[in-house]
């Protein structure tokens, strides 16, 4: 019995070996092929594109406000909801 389980753990340690190294291996390759794939796009980047150089359009004054309040028909609604989820969460 004591040989089977001495067989068993150094089959389970060469499976655990094996498997760490196949990671291993395909993290390497995985590191290497993103590392190329940088150097390839530094070495031949394509043209850089110029600036836009027209004039940015104003905002809306609606969308500058800062301190607007909501209508009254989106308070009424918001209200109702929070009134109708604490009631029945009781």
């Amino acid at each position: 019995m004591n040989s089977e389980i001495t067989a068993q753990l150094y089959e389970a340690a060469s499976l655990m070996l094996v498997g760490m190294g196949f990671v291993f291996a395909f993290l390497t390759l995985l590191i290497g092929g993103v590392k190329s794939i940088e150097l390839f796009c530094r070495r031949f980047a394509g043209p850089v594109a110029a600036p836009d150089q027209r004039t940015p359009r104003p905002k809306p004054a609606a969308a500058s406000r800062q301190d607007a309040s909501p209508d009254p028909a989106t308070v009424a609604a918001i209200s109702a909801a929070i009134h109708l989820h604490r009631h029945s969460n009781k």
